[in-house]
């Protein structure tokens, strides 16, 4: 008798303690994000329980992993342009504007060479830029140099990164001369120096928050929504972020 009880006791311990594991939101996001995404996503499972795993990858590379069919709960990307062409697919239900990834130049710290934007076209010095097809640093540098009228072909690049943390990581080591990164990363970087750019001359990126069409966790992915909405902006200007709305 004992014994069945037992068996009846084993049985019901599922339903008498509740599920062993949280539901786990997987977020697809730009690598230029990690520091304020990693920070709010601790804070809302301390809030709240549920675990939030990041996939963190050039814009580009994971749009293409969502077209492939994979499909997480939201998308973050470095930029609008992604956005854009997944709302186009069906793939994504809405977006909101998170904060705003601003371009600067960085150099070996102390390294007195690149001071402005005319020296990247100095083909003593060497560079090195995002790759349009995977990042949106490299999109960004497209339309940048567009922009000033400036060609790839007056600049020696010698290197294009597939995330803004290898264009860093470049410079920092002193394997190029200089490269453009995102603000925010840049000042996390006590090994590089910074060049900030006239805004007028500047192109400014906007980090939108995406909802997917039916994510796989839609009652969970919208208390995150909601959190990354009512604390977001404050997290991304701690880690250096622009978050006010641009003139």
């Amino acid at each position: 008798m004992r014994y069945k009880l037992f068996l009846l006791l084993v049985a019901l311990m599922p339903a008498l303690i509740g599920p062993a594991f949280s539901t786990e939101l997987l977020i697809f996001a730009g690598s230029g994000m990690r520091s304020p995404l990693e920070e709010l996503g601790r804070d809302f499972t301390v809030e709240t329980g549920i675990e939030v795993f990041y996939d963190f990858d050039g814009s580009g590379r994971l749009g293409s992993k969502i077209l492939t069919g994979i499909k997480p709960d939201m998308f973050i990307p470095g930029s609008d342009k992604w956005a854009d062409k997944l709302k186009e697919k069906g793939a994504i239900k809405q977006c909101f504007p998170l904060a705003y990834h601003v371009p600067v130049i960085v150099t070996p710290k102390g390294r007195d060479k690149v001071k402005s934007l005319q020296d990247l076209t100095n083909k003593d010095y060497k560079l090195a830029l995002g790759d349009a097809k995977a990042a949106a640093i490299g999109q960004n540098n497209q339309r940048l140099f567009k922009k000033l009228g400036i060609n790839y072909a007056d600049m020696n690049v010698v290197a294009r990164g597939i995330a803004v943390k290898q264009l860093l990581q470049w410079v920092e080591s002193g394997a190029v001369d200089a490269a453009i990164v995102w603000h925010a990363d840049a000042v996390q970087s006590k090994l590089v120096d910074m060049i900030e750019l006239p805004q007028q001359l500047n192109s400014i990126d906007q980090i939108p928050l995406c909802l997917m069409q039916a994510p796989p966790h839609p009652r969970e992915v919208a208390k995150f929504w909601k959190y990354l909405l009512e604390n977001g902006s404050r997290i991304f200007a701690k880690h250096g972020f622009q978050t006010l709305p641009l003139p």
